[in-house]
């Protein structure tokens, strides 16, 4: 389940399709193989460059696609062949769709207590045959070994982790090892979304990649990405002119 694969700012990247990842699902339970999600988008490469391990996180995990325009233009700025965005929303969707056909159980955890379980909720209702193994949310009071440990139980075969970054990517890192989930994904504020708490924006953003803007503007907690997208053109461009430079002389 390798792809070909090109570094922004010294972070890999997958040269992947949503059809690729769809057709992954089947081969991950064929094979007995653990398949890791990773949303790779300007703010966590910029928050990669700062942690080593998110950095390890995102090389080991099995699919590291972009979900974040700035990555597919820097990619095709400097001459790469990352040719779309991916957006984590619809890969958990994908996902989903694949667990309604073959009966496979999920669990939900991270977001506010009322975002998970009306999440699930919403879940249950649009997928009624996949298996709710269970949902917690990301403020509960358990300990971080009882927390893996009701994983553990539930049995499930898909997790999603909504912890917002870099929590969710570090909790991943740490605990994949010990879980029996086949798939996992890091879905960030996704559960929002699901629960009706946070409306997705309007097909005319998101047609024309410019879904991260809408959501920036409609959640003020967000709006201090927006400033980091010169930051991370500009890094991404010095990496790319040194690493092109060393190669040539």
């Amino acid at each position: 389940m390798r792809y070909p694969t090109e570094k922004i700012l010294n972070t890999t990247v997958d040269i992947i399709s949503m059809a690729d990842i769809v057709a992954d699902f089947s081969r991950a339970f064929n094979l007995n193989q653990k398949m890791t999600l990773t949303s790779v988008n300007p703010q966590i490469i910029l928050m990669s460059e700062d942690n080593q391990i998110v950095k390890d996180f995102i090389e080991t995990s099995s699919h590291r696609f972009a979900d974040g325009i700035g990555v597919v233009k820097m990619s095709q700025w400097t001459g790469g062949n990352i040719q779309e965005r991916i957006a984590g929303i619809d890969v958990m969707f994908e996902a989903l769709k694949y667990a309604n056909q073959h009966h496979k159980r999920i669990f939900l955890y991270g977001a506010k207590p009322e975002v998970v379980k009306k999440a699930s909720t919403n879940i249950q209702s649009r997928f009624p045959n996949l298996v709710l193994a269970g949902y917690l949310d990301g403020y509960t009071s358990l300990p971080e070994a009882d927390v893996v440990h009701k994983i553990q139980m539930s049995q499930a075969d898909m997790l999603f982790v909504a912890l917002g970054s870099p929590k969710q990517e570090l909790w991943l890192a740490k605990h994949i090892p010990e879980l029996p989930c086949m798939i996992y994904q890091t879905v960030g504020g996704s559960l929002d979304v699901i629960s009706g708490t946070v409306k997705r924006a309007p097909a005319i953003f998101i047609k024309t990649n410019l879904e991260w803007v809408y959501r920036s503007f409609s959640d003020i907690k967000r709006i201090n990405r927006m400033g980091q997208i010169p930051v991370f053109i500009g890094k991404a461009y010095k990496w790319h002119t040194t690493q092109k430079n060393n190669k040539e002389s």
